[in-house]
């Protein structure tokens, strides 16, 4: 069974900001880039883009800083099955698969299981962990053909990618179709082909899934966490994620801390 110690799904953490681990940790660690990186690898400094990924496995050492922006998908976890053995996925370098959104997917979920502690989050987070490597094996070790990934479809990936990774931006129709040198209407509609939802709901539910991990911090007021998710307005943040999850910021921190009591 694979345990998750921790993770974090689309994290921010300052700029310029170093991960430092010496002797690595005690549990296999996989890193999803998403600004860029410098890693060190066998001695060496290299580079690492958004997209890339890195899996370490225990005990090895960990360095890498981000160039400026520090943005990141994560999970620790352990594996008392050997599971991870058999797909012999690469250690210590870094790699690309193309079409992340469903392994973007599965480190929110497992951030979500984690957080929450939702009845038998155990082995849910099992099953999310093992589908997150399996998909990634897949990626890894499958030729992808022309017919079924298109270079539109790897244009509107780093699009899409490019959003989420910067939910702090004040993001409309016209910047986010700008990036595919579209009309906003051609955008949505191919957006919408290529993701099945339009990039607004899912700029908001990505802005929501962040603000509900930093709820669970204490010192942050609910106007800072509207800003740090892209809301100038703390009202139209309050709506939105009453929207979604039926209930205000507010109290949704309380019955988290109501839960730790």
């Amino acid at each position: 069974m694979f345990h998750v110690t921790y993770c974090g799904y689309h994290i921010n953490n300052p700029d310029y900001d170093i991960i430092h681990r010496p002797f690595g940790s005690s549990d296999y660690l996989l890193v999803s880039f998403m600004s860029e990186m410098t890693v060190e690898l066998n001695g060496n400094k290299v580079h690492a883009s958004s997209g890339d990924f890195l899996l370490y496995p225990p005990g090895a050492r960990q360095w890498y800083q981000a160039k400026r922006k520090f943005k990141n998908s994560f999970v620790h976890f352990t594996d008392d099955s050997s599971f991870i053995e058999e797909l012999h996925l690469p250690y210590n370098q870094l790699f690309r698969v193309d079409e992340t959104s469903v392994i973007q997917e599965y480190f929110r979920l497992i951030e979500q299981e984690f957080i929450n502690c939702s009845p038998f989050h155990t082995y849910q987070n099992d099953a999310n962990v093992r589908s997150l490597l399996i998909e990634l094996y897949r990626k890894v070790n499958v030729t992808l053909t022309p017919d079924l990934h298109t270079s539109r479809r790897h244009a509107f990936e780093r699009i899409r990618l490019e959003i989420l990774s910067h939910l702090d931006h004040e993001w409309n129709a016209k910047k986010m179709a700008d990036l595919a040198h579209m009309s906003i209407s051609h955008f949505y509609q191919i957006y919408q082909q290529e993701f099945n939802q339009s990039p607004k709901a899912e700029l908001i539910e990505a802005r929501m899934d962040y603000a509900r991990y930093l709820l669970l911090n204490e010192s942050l007021q609910v106007s800072e966490i509207a800003r740090m998710v892209g809301y100038e307005n703390e009202f139209h943040f309050i709506r939105h994620f009453r929207q979604l999850f039926d209930i205000t910021p507010k109290q949704y921190a309380k019955q988290y801390l109501d839960l730790r009591k």
